[in-house]
This record gives structure tokens, C-alpha cells and sequence, in this order.
């Protein structure tokens, strides 16, 4: 999957993302969120290594986002 969508509760401290397929998945996983899982925040394109939207009041916390990030580009262990 292409996309990240990535969204953010600051209330918990909980940083999410969903590895989607189009910016129209993302924007549909966007609107899914209960108020439990705090707003959408960006939609990162992993292939072109590039922010394809983010939200103006998140512009400033780049260092969170880029952990973000980072931990989604991880290689998976996968266990037989």
C-alpha cells in the first residue's frame, strides 16, 4: 500500500496510521475516525517520500509525524 494516513490523539498520546491503497481510501478511513481517535493529520506518499496533504495545524509538529513515519517504513518480521 502507497498511502499512509496518518491521524493523531493527543489526549492518549496515541499516533495511528492505516497504509492505504489511494488518497481516496485515506480520506474515507479520515471520515471513519470517531472523536476517540483524534483528527487526520496528513496523508504521506510513501513512494515519492512526500506529504500529498496535511493539515495547517499540524504543519509545526514535524518531528512527530516524521517518527511516524519512520516506524510505518520498518521491515516486518515475519515468523513461520
Amino acid at each position: 500500500m502507497r498511502y499512509l494516513a496518518i491521524n493523531i490523539n493527543y489526549k492518549l498520546d496515541q499516533n495511528w496510521y492505516c497504509r492505504l491503497g489511494s488518497i481516496i481510501d485515506c480520506h474515507k478511513y479520515f471520515s471513519s475516525l470517531g472523536p476517540q481517535h483524534g483528527p487526520g493529520v496528513a496523508i504521506y506518499d510513501t513512494e515519492m517520500e512526500k506529504y500529498m496533504w496535511i493539515n495547517e495545524a499540524y504543519q509545526e509538529d514535524n518531528a512527530r509525524l516524521t517518527e511516524i513515519i519512520l516506524d510505518a517504513a520498518k521491515p516486518v518480521k515475519v515468523y513461520k
